[in-house]
């Protein structure tokens, strides 16, 4: 009777964060998805629907609050030598405070509740993507300096998830998710576009899709997501490629394709820190 009950709880805040979502009530949505964490039995994971909705709640939530304080730390760059730097100084910090409390929590929850009790390959990887994300959005907040420990927690998390992305099919939705976060993650807050079109090109290469270790590209079709996914991979990399193209003059200077190791790996050289 209790189990019912708590899965009929479940699907009810289910329900509610789904329509949250509609009306892009992202407060909403995130706090009945934490209900949902809290009324899931503490040694099991969440659904996978459940898991994605939660990831997108996370997403959504932070994502007005962090373009608003980068827009407003740019705009008031050249207050800083007057007299209302202050001011602006005071508003930044406000902000900043808001945005690293809200991904601590975030980190938090998945160190402490979730990935400890993830089984799958899949669920590991979505947790620790999600950790990696959420982390480089706080080190991107706190500049480069103030930024550094989160930064190398962001690469640690994504390191750790690659070796066991590797695991999956080639068009699995969290492999492709995980690897346009670690693009993402090389053009947004690495600054290397360079670095963000190689881990495309490598995620869309048709060898590595049809090699032996990984299922014909007809599999796409299984996967909730996947073409989605694949879509926004590809318009990425078109993107990144025209923009290359265009700063280089020239096809010439495009990185050459890399069909093995750890992505983190390629091109490391590039800068690592925030800007």
């Amino acid at each position: 009777m209790l189990l019912s009950a708590a899965k009929t709880r479940r699907k009810i805040l289910f329900r509610k964060a789904k329509l949250a979502a509609e009306a892009k009530r992202y407060d909403h949505m995130l706090r009945f998805m934490k209900e949902i964490v809290e009324a899931t039995d503490p040694d099991k994971d969440l659904s996978p629907k459940e898991r994605c909705l939660l990831g997108a709640a996370f997403k959504n939530f932070l994502r007005a609050p962090r373009y608003s304080h980068l827009s407003a730390a740019a705009k008031t760059r050249s207050w800083l030598d007057n007299s209302t730097g202050p001011i602006a100084a005071s508003y930044l910090l406000t902000s900043k405070m808001e945005i690293c409390r809200a991904c601590a929590e975030i980190v938090q929850l998945i160190d402490c509740r979730l990935l400890p009790f993830a089984v799958s390959n899949e669920s590991k990887v979505f947790y620790l993507t999600l950790k990696g994300d959420v982390s480089w959005y706080m080190a991107e907040v706190k500049g480069a300096l103030d930024g550094m420990g989160d930064a190398a927690i962001a690469n640690s998390a994504y390191a750790e998830a690659w070796g066991m992305v590797t695991k999956l099919d080639s068009m699995n939705p969290h492999r492709l998710a995980f690897e346009f976060s670690v693009a993402d993650h090389f053009l947004n807050f690495r600054h290397s576009p360079a670095d963000a079109f190689a881990v495309v090109d490598r995620a869309l290469n048709l060898q590595a899709i049809n090699s032996p270790e990984t299922r014909p590209a007809v599999s796409l079709l299984t996967f909730e997501g996947g073409l989605q996914l694949t879509a926004n991979l590809l318009n990425l990399r078109q993107r990144l490629k025209n923009a290359l193209e265009s700063k280089a003059a020239g096809p010439s200077n495009l990185p050459a394709r890399n069909t093995a190791g750890n992505p983190l790996t390629v091109r490391s050289t590039s800068g690592s820190s925030p800007k």
